[in-house]
């Protein structure tokens, strides 16, 4: 048994780190939706149980019967949980995702005979272009995105937390694993990504969109450190698939709280929020943070890797940095209409009694506050879990942050006119 186990599975220390990260989401969410499921409640955690069981398949495993064993179920499950809000959705989703699937099946055996009998780095172009394509239904890759914010402004934020937190990244998790020497075809598919989704982001007022777009652009960050082909891309990757884990599945998460407070799901119907939700709010902050790679969080730690991997090649480093202006804006854009807008009308009182409409319990708080603490603690401790030393020159970083923050809040307003009208 323990002979099999080595023959088909790998346990090295990234799959630890990303198998850690998709069941500690896997548990948050199955915490914070707690209360909200009204029916066939134990069925529906029983379903992301096996979720959870299926994803360690895919992450860990070398053999290509078993991943693709596992991936189906993930799109099985992740169906039935879809079904919970929409059921005509959740055939949609699973007849885009099947599509998927059978092209992957294909590009599967295509691989094997072409003696990739195990899942391991390929050479060949063309069939790298096969994976991406077969993996891009899966993971949005641009040009195959189109169901992300289709499927999420119907979904239940649940599902968008597993989702964008996990069930999407798995794609970019096995091109890490078979694409390892670079592939330009990423490099250009991940600017793209980037600008498409920032900027429809910025348009959004429909909170749920703009995290679907908002992960549609920070898919490309990782796309563009695959693409690299370094190990500062390696390593960018690896820690930005673990900090957007952590910080979208938090954002849906709460979420699913301010929508059911304001029974909306426009960001302009949310108003003093830190009176409403003060952990939701605090939560809700501590991820915009990391995603727009503000120093001291994660999302800081992984941009950074990738912008220093492409540092040989001065354009596409340009053009990191204005995509990473471009997640400044839309994030300041949603903190600045939910929360400090509210506060600066108020002259930053904080006494005014506002009676709640939906009150989280303890473990719904935990559940969104408790990630969006590890987003700091990843940080400060990168160096050691990934058994590598490497400067993220932190002094720099608030600088360039800065200069990002300066830009966004300058064009602000344009942005909020556009979106008022």
């Amino acid at each position: 048994m323990w002979e099999l186990m080595l023959r088909n599975f790998s346990l090295n220390n990234t799959n630890i780190l990303f198998l850690s990260t998709g069941l500690l989401v896997s548990l948050f969410t199955s915490l914070s939706s707690w209360r909200k499921i009204e029916k066939y409640r134990f069925l529906f955690h029983l379903i992301i149980l096996i979720f959870s069981i299926s994803f360690s398949l895919v992450i860990t495993t070398t053999n290509w019967f078993i991943f693709m064993i596992g991936w189906e179920i993930i799109t099985l499950s992740t169906s039935l949980i879809l079904g919970w809000s929409d059921k005509n959705i959740a055939w949609e989703y699973f007849v885009i995702q099947f599509i998927g699937g059978s092209f992957l099946i294909l590009t599967v055996l295509i691989a094997y005979t072409n003696g990739y009998q195990i899942i391991e780095a390929v050479d060949e172009f063309w069939l790298q272009l096969m994976f991406i394509i077969g993996l891009g239904v899966k993971s949005a890759v641009i040009g195959l995105h189109s169901w992300v914010p289709y499927v999420y402004k119907k979904a239940s934020t649940s599902f968008c937390a597993l989702s964008s937190g996990l069930a999407a990244k798995l794609g970019y998790i096995t091109l890490l694993r078979i694409i390892t020497d670079g592939n330009r075809i990423l490099l250009y598919l991940g600017i793209i990504m980037i600008y498409y989704g920032g900027i429809k982001a910025l348009e959004e007022k429909n909170y749920k969109l703009i995290l679907a777009y908002s992960s549609i652009s920070q898919f490309g960050f990782i796309t563009i450190a695959i693409g690299s082909g370094n190990i500062y891309g390696y390593y960018g990757a690896v820690l930005q698939i673990i900090a957007h884990a952590f910080a979208k599945s938090t954002l849906f998460n709460g979420a699913g709280n301010w929508i059911k407070e304001f029974n909306s799901n426009s960001i302009f119907s949310f108003n003093r929020c830190e009176l409403r939700q003060k952990t939701n709010t605090v939560s809700t902050m501590l991820s915009m943070l990391s995603l727009m790679a503000f120093p001291f969080f994660i999302g800081y730690n992984s941009k950074h890797l990738i912008k220093y991997s492409l540092s040989s090649i001065p354009m596409f480093e340009f053009l990191l940095h204005l995509g990473s202006i471009l997640t400044a804006a839309y994030v300041l854009k949603i903190l600045w209409v939910i929360i400090f807008k509210d506060i600066k009308k108020s002259n930053f009182n904080f006494k005014t009694k506002i009676e709640s409409n939906y009150k989280p319990t303890i473990i719904e708080n935990l559940s969104i506050l408790l990630p969006a603490i590890f987003l700091i603690i990843l940080a400060i401790t990168a160096n050691d879990y990934l058994g590598k030393q490497f400067n993220f020159h932190y002094s720099t970083g608030f600088f360039t942050t800065s200069i990002y923050l300066i830009v966004a809040y300058l064009i602000r307003f344009p942005i909020m006119s556009r979106i008022n009208k």
